[in-house]
């Protein structure tokens, strides 16, 4: 593995959908407040159900695993797309 390479987590390879603040009372009475998340488009633009069943295609990368983490190499990634790149370019020549 080369030093410049960096690890992605799923966060950083799906897009995300937006997530309204959400307010609620436990049981004890204390209120607990589930933060807003604006939506984010990942490097991939698929959802993570749809990486994953690319994944079990053996079409896409399959993670490393570290401890209960999976993450993904950024240059496994970008192998990926350039060679996607070459097979949309391959066909719009055609």
């Amino acid at each position: 593995m080369k030093l410049t390479d960096q690890y992605l987590r799923m966060a950083d390879l799906a897009n995300q959908s937006e997530r309204i603040a959400k307010i609620y009372t436990t049981q004890s009475g204390q209120q607990r407040t589930v933060s807003a998340k604006n939506a984010t488009r990942g490097i991939v633009g698929f959802s993570a159900k749809h990486i994953y069943h690319l994944i079990s295609q053996n079409q896409f990368p399959a993670p490393i695993k570290i401890g209960r983490a999976s993450l993904w190499l950024l240059s496994d990634i970008n192998g990926w797309i350039d060679s996607h790149a070459a097979i949309s370019n391959d066909e719009v020549t055609v």
